[in-house]
């Protein structure tokens, strides 16, 4: 089983066995052989010598000279200017506690980066946050005694400050910079106690979620960004970087097989994103009180099954029934009063669990009569209050072709699919009267798919974009509403004032 753990370091180096790199040159040098000459020379001084000038000129250190060098020249210069670009940014961090449980110092080690030039430094919550001491040792070797200015446990972000001079602040990405899958990065930190080391990989996926925060006894936010390059214990709180150099954001936590083993690189590295790091940071110093954007809804995504939609809406699934999914317009169903989103339960006073019970219980009707208990929701579906037991009685209904079902163990992605909504978004379960979504106009059923231009993909991505907004934040929602039939849905957006989210 998969665990998930904050690489944060006891002090002390453990020792790795050391690893040749040769193999990875030669799969390298073997792919640019298939490079024609031409090629690689447009490649070469239309592309990379750009990006190495650049990086030059900014960080005033040599570069290749135009017109020589091979393209592994080019790249190797590329990685080494990233280095020396975000060195001096990237710190050390020692946290003690006074006495342990036999009454000895305990110390951690982890890692961080220079926010501002005020002495403000940035790292995880969990690096700190039972810290008695902490010292900073800069990338220089100088070491000064740091003090929490505040953190947030709900994301895993601390703010940390040294008094010190001629500090250097790390260049960060734009938070609104959307990340793309496949896009190199660099990880910087103390794994294991080597100190100010640097890993190479990609972005192996984004909008992550494992529940790290609730393994803290805390629901937290979680939107991580995952990662293949290189994370051990000890580089909590390091920052993670693009080809430019520019943090996108912060290595928290790794994948492990057990818990119990020594917690090494296994190719699944997590970071927090830049957009989250910025609303807590922000807020932390200059207030030390981090608010959060509220929208008020229960949400469910297309992984989830069908009875974790209807819990919210006020239906108890173990009860049985199916859900109406389709239903065509005018077909003696519809004409009997069924609709879409209905929970038939029972025909007749036969309980139905499945569309096979359905379809005995019709071709066991001897009279052709038949009587269907349906629960159906609030009809603005924005109460469970409004829930209701209903009987629709109609006859002859020897052709069910009209009408599809699904299960309450079926995923969501199939009902989705039902209504005509064939891409990735977020349903809507219910909305809180009184509340944002409720007010501005969302309903249930409705299928969220952008939060201010950015793509939702999963619950926990939904949720933590928007509580990187501040209350009173303006924000827009893309949506798709589906219509009585499939097919028929529209694609609508929204502007929505957020609320404040109450304490958890």
């Amino acid at each position: 089983m998969t665990t998930y753990h904050s690489p944060q370091e006891p002090s002390g180096r453990s020792y790795l066995a050391a690893f040749t790199p040769g193999l990875l040159v030669c799969a390298i040098a073997l792919g640019v052989l298939w490079l024609t000459p031409e090629i690689l020379r447009q490649f070469s001084h239309t592309n990379t010598l750009h990006q190495v000038r650049e990086a030059s000129i900014r960080l005033n250190t040599p570069s290749v000279p135009a017109g020589s060098g091979t393209f592994l020249d080019h790249l190797n210069q590329a990685s080494r200017d990233v280095a020396s670009f975000v060195r001096p940014s990237v710190v050390h961090i020692t946290s003690a506690q006074d006495a342990g449980p036999h009454g000895r110092l305990e110390m951690s080690t982890g890692s961080g980066w220079v926010w501002d030039a005020n002495g403000h430094i940035l790292t995880n919550s969990h690096v700190v946050a039972q810290a008695d001491h902490i010292d900073v040792q800069l990338h220089d070797g100088t070491v000064y005694e740091a003090r929490i200015i505040g953190l947030d446990d709900l994301t895993d972000i601390a703010v940390i400050r040294v008094d010190a001079e001629r500090l250097v602040p790390a260049t960060r990405t734009d938070p609104r910079e959307e990340l793309h899958q496949g896009s190199l990065v660099f990880a910087f930190g103390s794994p294991m106690d080597f100190r100010f080391s640097m890993s190479q990989g990609i972005i192996s996926g984004l909008g992550r979620s494992v529940g790290l925060l609730r393994n803290r006894r805390m629901l937290g936010f979680e939107n991580f960004i995952q990662v293949d390059a290189a994370i051990n214990p000890g580089n909590s709180g390091g920052p993670l970087t693009n080809h430019r150099g520019e943090v996108i954001g912060m290595n928290t936590a790794i994948a492990v097989a057990d818990l119990d083993d020594d917690s090494e690189f296994s190719g699944i590295g997590l970071a927090i994103p830049m957009d989250m790091i910025d609303s807590v940071a922000n807020q932390i110093i200059q207030g030390g009180v981090v608010r959060k954007g509220f929208l008020g809804v229960s949400v469910v995504d297309q992984e989830s099954y069908v009875y974790e939609w209807l819990g919210p809406m006020g239906y108890n699934p173990y009860r049985g029934g199916i859900l109406v999914s389709t239903l065509v317009p005018d077909s003696p169903l519809s004409r009997a009063g069924l609709a879409i989103g209905d929970v038939i339960t029972h025909y007749d006073e036969q309980l139905l669990n499945n569309t096979i019970d359905f379809q005995n219980a019709i071709e066991s009707d001897e009279d052709g009569h038949s009587s269907l208990s349906v629960w159906r929701p609030d009809p603005d579906r924005n109460s469970t209050q409004n829930a209701k037991l209903i009987t629709i009685t109609c006859e002859g209904l020897e052709d069910t072709s009209d009408v599809s079902f699904l299960t309450f163990i079926e995923k969501m992605s199939s009902y989705f699919r039902a209504r005509g909504f064939d891409q990735k978004g977020i349903l809507i379960a219910n909305t809180t009267p009184g509340k944002p979504a409720h007010q501005g106009g969302l309903k249930a059923g409705d299928i969220i798919t952008q939060i201010n231009g950015r793509r939702m993909e999963s619950l926990q991505q939904l949720r933590s974009t928007i509580s990187t907004l501040l209350p009173d934040s303006v924000v827009k929602i893309s949506f798709w509403r589906p219509g009585d039939a499939p097919d028929t849905g529209m694609r609508k957006t929204l502007e929505i004032i957020l609320d404040e989210r109450p304490p958890m």
